[in-house]
């Protein structure tokens, strides 16, 4: 009788392990994967090879009326609720957005787009040159002003985005006979410049202080005085915080240079917004540079250096994706300044910190993994890319857009869902994703916590 019964068990549990696979692979048209990596070679060595190679890739995406490779075109601004022009139907959809880094709304706000025209009027739609030669206006100037006062640096440099604005301060300052070292979860616009530099790269574990400290230990004597620390603020797919005091204890020590990209942390943390520094209430800023984005929390587009006088003067001149492109419109720097103002005189940061606690717990408490977000950038991890692929599209269909993050951005085992929280986001929004999070992971038979 045993031997019966432990044969009827184990065929209970194939059964039920049964029953479970096919829920979540036997699920019909689900056949393509999202493959970034793919086709970064080619097989014969040649250059077009990897092109005619994703022309498969590409075909089959369309096949399946996916939105990863080519995008469904906006039709109204990116704010909290969007209109989407869904290129496979032909109609335009509203969506509830929870794939905007504008965290703040600010891309609509009123007083931003009412002095963006009025100086519009008055400069016309650009500027009309690069920095040092005929591009500089007088808004520019303004802006770098208030950048610079909200950091507590003594100037700032606008760029034409946060990408050109740290490829110009690594490779500007940088050179083959200097150290980098980078945190691991570092954006990818710091790993290029440090190659563009020639200097030797290094990188220590997420969030370890301990192996920075290994690190810069074992290399402090070959570069005295010669190396760069770079960590995220804010990091853009986790969503948690460097550990500033600590990193800079350590930086300290071995008479380092530290460099804060602030890209999802300016108008994000810190007092009104003002950054990672204001965050854990750091004052000093010997030895310390900071860039950052105008393209998120701000709501317009470029990017920014800002540090001592000395840096920024020498930067100016030798920071090449400032030298070489065109400045920013005025209308562009005025609608910015526009918005750092209704930012210090309003609650807008306040609210949008409401919202993030509010949505982390709700997903939490539905025993999501969020992995440890500490801010409106939260990590839905599903595990799976095939799945993740049919997931996001799903949530379009049903009125959400979400953004889906694929390898090589993320390890494979944390695919997931970026979800990016915004100050307009109402309780209604909030839950409606937390009930469309369930019923998706339902659907295709996942676990709620991926390990």
């Amino acid at each position: 009788m045993l031997i019966y019964y432990t044969d009827f068990i184990c065929s209970v549990q194939i059964i039920i392990i049964s029953l479970h696979y096919t829920n979540r692979y036997n699920l019909g048209n689900m056949k393509y994967t999202i493959n970034l990596t793919g086709n970064k070679t080619s097989k014969d060595g040649s250059i077009l090879g990897k092109v005619r190679d994703f022309k498969y890739e590409m075909d089959q995406h369309e096949k399946e009326e996916l939105n990863n490779y080519k995008k469904h075109p906006h039709m109204s601004a990116c704010d909290r609720t969007s209109i989407i022009h869904n290129r496979h139907t032909n109609q335009d959809v509203k969506t509830i957005m929870f794939g905007s880094n504008s965290y703040l709304g600010a891309t609509v706000f009123p007083s931003a787009i009412e002095k963006a025209i009025e100086v519009t009027r008055m400069f016309g739609i650009g500027s009309g040159g690069v920095p040092l030669l005929t591009g500089t206006s007088i808004y520019q100037n303004m802006l770098e002003k208030v950048i610079a006062e909200k950091t507590g640096f003594d100037d700032a440099i606008i760029f034409s985005s946060g990408y050109t604005a740290n490829l110009g301060v690594i490779s500007g300052l940088i050179r083959p006979n200097n150290l980098v070292v980078h945190d691991k979860l570092n954006h990818a616009s710091l790993l290029d410049a440090t190659i563009l530099s020639g200097a030797k790269m290094a990188r220590f574990k997420h969030g370890n202080v301990d192996d920075l400290d290994r690190i810069l230990k074992a290399n402090s004597e070959q570069y005295p005085q010669g190396i760069l620390v770079v960590t995220d603020g804010v990091f853009s797919m986790d969503g948690d915080i460097a550990k500033l005091p600590e990193i800079l204890a350590v930086v300290k020590k071995y008479d380092a240079i530290l460099l804060i990209d602030e890209a999802h942390s300016t108008g994000v943390i810190g007092e009104k917004g003002a950054g990672t520094l204001s965050h854990y209430g750091i004052t000093e800023r010997d030895k310390i540079i900071v860039t950052g984005t105008l393209s998120k929390a701000i709501g317009t587009i470029g990017g920014y250096i800002t540090a001592s006088q000395n840096i920024i003067d020498y930067l100016r001149i030798y920071a090449r994706s400032n030298m070489f492109s065109t400045s920013l419109p005025p209308s562009v720097c005025a609608g910015a300044l526009a918005v750092f103002k209704e930012i210090d005189q309003s609650n807008i940061v306040d609210k949008l910190n409401e919202n993030t606690l509010y949505l982390q717990q709700a997903l939490r408490v539905a025993g999501f993994n969020i992995l440890n977000t500490e801010t409106p950038i939260i990590p839905l991890v599903v595990g799976d890319a095939t799945i993740l692929t049919y997931m996001v599209k799903d949530a379009f269909d049903q009125g959400y857009s979400v953004n889906a993050i694929f390898p090589p951005a993320v390890p494979a085992n944390l695919t997931r869902f970026r979800i990016s929280v915004m100050a307009s986001h109402t309780k209604k929004d909030m839950d409606g994703l937390v009930e469309l999070m369930k019923d998706l992971f339902n659907k295709y038979g996942l676990e709620r916590y991926v390990k």
